[in-house]
């Protein structure tokens, strides 16, 4: 692992650091996904030397079908965007993403793209990153709390319907719940539970994500608590530099998480597209 010094920070990860902790946290959040559940949804994933496949044959959704890191290390060649592209064609799945880490060899990589028939969507990914500042304290009128295992479930049906996604996902989510390297927060209102979050830590890496409040509780502070409070414990359990991505607005539309990621100390890495078939 690569760390490079700044002013006002521990380090800065490099661009193959901030990819492999987002890889490495979906990996474990896939092998967490109960079996019967895994089944149901068709949920498989594949290494490429570097690269993670994910697949979920019966979601056809890009969040759930992403080839992750193409070009790492081992897949200089991009060999994963070739496996890839046919193994969602033969699924049939039409809402993948393909997502090559940026470096010397990006250029070559969107030539093989191209040429495989994936173009680039017009709303690209943005990573970012922060160091070891200490944590905002941003004002909320929501209760953030670690999620205990009896509220697994009330976390993860609260944070999919955050995300307008069908409650039928949340046992997949609510398996984090306790799991090695992962932490969860719930946000309440009234003591009812209207948002949540995740973060996963190893290895002094921190990766932020699966955060969503409901509609009707937004413009409260609750997203921004959350990056706060996972920042807090996340140094607490030894975090030298977190990650995390949002997708970039396009122009004119407002984007509320993009500004939240930044009030919380996080900078701009690097912009990552994404390809489709």
């Amino acid at each position: 692992m690569t760390l490079e010094t700044l002013p006002g920070a521990a380090a800065r990860p490099s661009t193959d650091d901030l990819e492999r902790v987002e890889i490495d946290a979906w990996r474990d959040y896939c092998a967490a996904a109960p079996p019967a559940f895994a089944q149901a949804v068709g949920l498989e994933t594949a290494e490429f030397h570097g690269p993670l496949l994910a697949m979920c044959r019966r979601i056809d959704h890009y969040q759930f079908n992403r080839l992750m890191g193409g070009g790492l290390a081992g897949d200089a060649e991009g060999r994963s965007l070739a496996i890839a592209v046919e193994r969602f064609r033969y699924a049939g799945l039409k809402n993948g993403y393909l997502q090559i880490a940026p470096g010397k060899r990006e250029w070559a990589l969107e030539a093989k793209a191209r040429a495989l028939g994936l173009k680039p969507l017009e709303r690209v990914w943005v990573k970012f990153s922060r160091g070891d500042a200490p944590a905002p304290k941003p004002p909320t009128s929501l209760e953030i709390a670690e999620v205990r295992p009896a509220e697994a479930m009330d976390f993860a049906r609260a944070v999919t319907a955050g995300f307008g996604m069908p409650e039928t996902l949340a046992p997949w989510l609510a398996a984090i719940v306790g799991r090695k390297g992962w932490h969860a927060y719930v946000a309440r209102d009234g003591g009812k539970a209207v948002g949540g979050a995740a973060m996963f830590v190893a290895d002094g890496r921190a990766w932020l994500g699966i955060g969503a409040v409901q509609a009707d509780a937004r413009r409260h502070g609750g997203q921004s608590a959350l990056l706060a409070r996972r920042i807090a414990d996340g140094l607490a359990a030894g975090a030298r530099w977190f990650a995390t991505e949002t997708g970039k607005p396009l122009a004119g539309e407002p984007h509320p998480s993009f500004s939240n990621i930044q009030r919380a100390g996080f900078s701009i890495a690097y912009e990552r597209a994404n390809w489709t078939l």
